[in-house]
């Protein structure tokens, strides 16, 4: 497989994930945070909320702040992803985004929407809540799939813009690449450094799972069609952390809105 088009796959999906979780987080997820707000009691208005918001107030720079970070990361991470499974949904068009959509948030749903944060049930109503920020894993699959297929046709073409853009490409293709690395590293960090006889805490487990459930979808599909081994190892390979992920997904369902 040549470099170039094997970079141009990642970045453009890297790219349009970054696009996606700027617009889906620093936008959508600022109104559905406004709407919780809105229905919420009178004296909660002012109340901190976990990320340490306050309810009531929407500003400029704390939905910027929200786009940069939150939605960059989400979108990094969403969009290098999506370069793995893209070709495996391309049987499923044009179903494939929203078909990715409804996986993002069954394997990864849970990491938002969790009993642990309280603002769901503390803030509106905690039924309306979990929809909405459901909905936006939903919204962020078919946007990063429609977006994939605008940057990846305007690449290749003649003239100034596709060449901003191709060179867009590479640099979100670089920054995925930076993401992973330092997420692998950080992973493998945790467990080199435990001092004899120390064990993870259930959370430093959690977070090995995740990231090795993540890593999983992540590399061994592509491996898969480099090499051209079964497919049902691709398959496989998605299947787990999807079934793994949505369990824990229901779960924290069931505990907030049972």
């Amino acid at each position: 497989m040549q470099l170039r088009p094997l970079v141009q796959h990642v970045g453009a999906a890297s790219l349009a994930g970054i696009v996606a979780g700027m617009l889906v987080a620093g936008v959508l997820g600022r109104i559905a945070m406004r709407v919780a707000g809105f229905l919420s009691r009178p004296e909660l208005i002012g109340i901190e909320t976990a990320n340490g918001n306050r309810v009531g107030e929407i500003t400029l720079g704390g939905t910027i702040a929200i786009a940069l970070f939150s939605g960059l990361a989400a979108g990094v991470l969403g969009g290098a992803l999506y370069a793995s499974a893209e070709p495996w949904l391309r049987r499923v068009r044009p179903w494939h985004g929203l078909l990715f959509g409804f996986a993002l948030l069954g394997g990864m749903g849970f990491t938002v929407i969790e009993p642990a944060n309280f603002d769901f049930q503390r803030f509106g109503s905690a039924g309306l809540n979990v929809l909405m920020f459901a909905a936006l894993f939903v919204v962020f699959g078919v946007l990063v799939a429609w977006l994939f297929e605008r940057i990846r046709s305007t690449i290749g073409r003649g003239g100034a813009v596709p060449v901003i853009v191709e060179i867009a490409a590479w640099l979100a293709a670089a920054l995925a690449a930076l993401a992973l690395a330092a997420g692998v590293a950080t992973s493998l960090g945790e467990v080199t450094s435990l001092e004899p006889g120390r064990i993870l805490s259930p959370r430093d487990v959690d977070g090995l799972v995740t990231a090795a459930l993540f890593g999983t979808a992540l590399v061994i599909p592509a491996i898969v069609r480099w090499r051209g081994l079964p497919p049902v190892i691709g398959y496989v390979a998605f299947a787990l952390p999807l079934i793994a992920g949505t369990l824990r997904t229901l779960d924290g369902l069931r505990q907030m809105l049972g």
